[in-house]
């Protein structure tokens, strides 16, 4: 809901990257992408953030077809599969159904593919769209960009002389002004949060203060490098049918090492903010995507570079990658954090279906009862309306821009305006749990177990 507010606020006339539940945005993450996922988002409420990653895919899958039309069929064969099964096997799974809904970092994966293709096929314009782009995802983007441009400077160097010393690859020109403006852009970007933070401390403060050096810790540590190691495993399987056949493998593998575990500690310390809880570490899935992310697109650039200078996969193409894709398939659930179990008593599976087909497969999500009632009314506001209600009625509201009452039932404090319509619970409202109601201008809609408060004129009008 925080994104899909973000998205669209401002095309409804609210501040920029403001929602209703963490206030200015702006002030933890540096998602200035996400405004442009509105003319999705706009149109198809919370489902545009999801249609949106499908159309940049879409877009991915169309412009890798081309690059590989002129190439021999095993090899293309092989490259599809390796990629499908990215995007699509196991892990990538688990990672779309984040149980927390969606994050921007989940347009990594077609974002930053995009920028290794359009890169690999040195069509430098359309590289600096698919760059400024990622760059714009987050503040934390410019360390993959840099990752993803040194493993990139070291394959092609070796593709042009794979004979010098290791050294040379590594220590260049090229390698240097990528890794200087890649800090400098990183810094740029922590610089702008604690600016718009001004003397409140930034989220990456709160995540050192949070860490206290003891068992829990250690088990934090272990966790995550064990999470690390494993899914870094999963990924580089598709790279071995073509590191076979290439000279200096052992150098390509521990670029690909190297930079990942950069990765890996600069998002287990983005994670710190909710130590001691460790499940939702490395493992989350807006985390783990980034990861997942620099790895698929250092395949698809080097996959195409590969193929340019002559080197092909071997008659095992197909087998390594397919073994991988079951290795994801045993590890998945436990590398990628998740909070759902799959249903099998008869029973449940029929009230599923029953559920499916009542909602016409989604598109009437809240086909009956108060979840439909409340939906209704939410589908008759203006579309810049708020509201305030129960936490576990948030989600009927997404047309509009919802606050939740906190715990100990005070209004809320990111509300822009008068609310046009306030629920409360009446069982709680009788234990004394919210302090106030509002005054006139509101009226009761008849409720057994809620008090629903609307505004009077505008309930009026469009149900009297």
């Amino acid at each position: 809901m925080v994104i899909l507010q973000l998205s669209k606020g401002w095309l409804d006339g609210r501040p920029f990257l403001f929602d209703t539940i963490y206030g200015n945005h702006a002030q933890q993450h540096n998602y200035y992408f996400i405004p442009l996922i509105g003319i999705f988002t706009k149109p198809f409420g919370v489902n545009g953030l999801f249609l949106a990653y499908v159309c940049l895919l879409g877009v991915f899958f169309f412009v890798y077809h081309r690059s590989f039309a002129g190439s021999a069929v095993a090899g293309r064969q092989a490259v599809w599969l390796a990629a499908s099964i990215y995007v699509f096997g196991p892990m990538a799974y688990f990672m779309y159904t984040d149980y927390f809904g969606w994050h921007p970092e989940q347009y990594f994966v077609p974002l930053l593919a995009l920028l290794a293709l359009s890169a690999a096929q040195r069509k430098w314009g359309i590289s600096i769209v698919w760059l400024m782009l990622t760059l714009l995802l987050k503040e934390s983007s410019i360390v993959l960009i840099c990752c993803l441009f040194l493993f990139c400077s070291v394959v092609d160097r070796v593709i042009r002389d794979p004979t010098r010393h290791w050294a040379g690859y590594l220590l260049n020109k090229r390698n240097v002004i990528i890794v200087g403006t890649s800090v400098a852009l990183f810094l740029a970007g922590l610089w702008w949060l604690s600016y718009l933070n001004g003397v409140k401390p930034s989220r990456l403060s709160e995540a050192f203060a949070h860490t206290k050096f003891n068992t829990t810790f250690f088990l934090y540590v272990l966790f995550s490098l064990t999470v690390g190691v494993l899914t870094f495993g999963l990924a580089i399987i598709p790279f071995v049918p073509w590191l076979r056949t290439f000279p200096r493998k052992g150098l390509i593998i521990w670029t690909l090492a190297v930079c990942y575990t950069v990765l890996l500690v600069m998002f287990a310390t983005e994670a710190l903010y909710y130590f001691p809880t460790i499940y939702p570490g490395i493992s989350y899935p807006p985390r783990i995507s980034g990861l997942w992310a620099f790895m698929f697109s250092g395949f698809i650039y080097w996959s195409y570079r590969v193929a340019q200078a002559g080197f092909m996969p071997g008659r095992a193409a197909f087998s390594w990658v397919l073994t991988g894709c079951v290795l994801q398939f045993i590890l998945a659930t436990f590398l990628v954090a998740h909070h759902f179990t799959l249903e099998t008593e008869p029973g449940t599976l029929s009230h599923n279906v029953s559920y499916m087909i009542k909602s016409r497969f989604g598109l009437d999500p809240y086909p009956d009862g108060l979840p439909r009632e409340l939906h209704g009314y939410a589908r008759a506001m203006p579309a810049r309306s708020e509201v305030i209600v129960p936490f576990q009625y948030f989600r009927y509201f997404e047309g509009v821009y919802p606050s939740f009452w906190p715990l100990d039932g005070r209004y809320p404090a990111y509300m822009l305006g008068k609310p046009l319509m306030l629920v409360y619970e009446k069982n709680l409202l009788q234990n004394g749990v919210y302090p106030s109601l509002p005054g006139k201008g509101y009226t009761a809609i008849p409720h057994q177990h809620l008090l629903i408060l609307a505004d009077s004129s505008w309930y009026n009008q469009t149900f009297k």
